[in-house]
């Protein structure tokens, strides 16, 4: 049984031009306008590009396996956007910026048609989620192997499933 979703209460974006608010604008009449975390395209990407991420954990956690969503949209018809999240469970005792951030891997997010939603669910068990913790996370996105030729913009959740 999915337990969640869980938004992030805190997002930043670390590295200033290459990540942003974004608002992709679809190309259609009707509900055409999403918010959210935003990445240049890949001819402006020239590093990775961090988006520093906070969620808070419930007081008891529910079953199951904790997993990422990311939902992706872009005006574009092929191209890809790798991302690596690299996180830990920290205490309310504890310092974020002293964390050791584990990260889970590269993941792919393939655009195949202009304006529609992609849908990547990564598993989150580089380190543990503890209750009452917050989870700080630098959802990355990389360079190498990036090639979606427009901006693109993403919104992100936790859950257990």
């Amino acid at each position: 049984m999915a337990s969640g979703p869980i938004f992030p209460h805190s997002a930043f974006p670390v590295t200033a031009g290459m990540v942003m608010d974004l608002v992709h604008v679809g190309g259609g009449a009707n509900s055409k306008q999403d918010v959210g975390l935003g990445v240049v395209d890949a001819t402006t990407l020239t590093s990775d590009a961090i988006w520093r991420l906070r969620f808070r954990q419930p007081g008891t956690l529910p079953s199951g396996t904790l997993k990422l969503y990311i939902w992706s949209i872009a005006n574009a018809s092929s191209g890809v956007l790798k991302v690596n999240p690299k996180w830990a469970s920290v205490a309310t005792t504890e310092s974020p910026s002293a964390a050791t951030l584990q990260a889970e891997g590269t993941s792919t997010i393939t655009f195949v048609s202009a304006d529609a939603y992609v849908q990547t669910v990564i598993t989150l068990d580089a380190d543990t989620p503890v209750a009452n913790e917050s989870i700080v996370m630098d959802l990355t996105f990389e360079d190498s192997g990036t090639t979606v030729a427009v901006n693109s913009t993403h919104q992100v959740w936790i859950q257990w499933e």
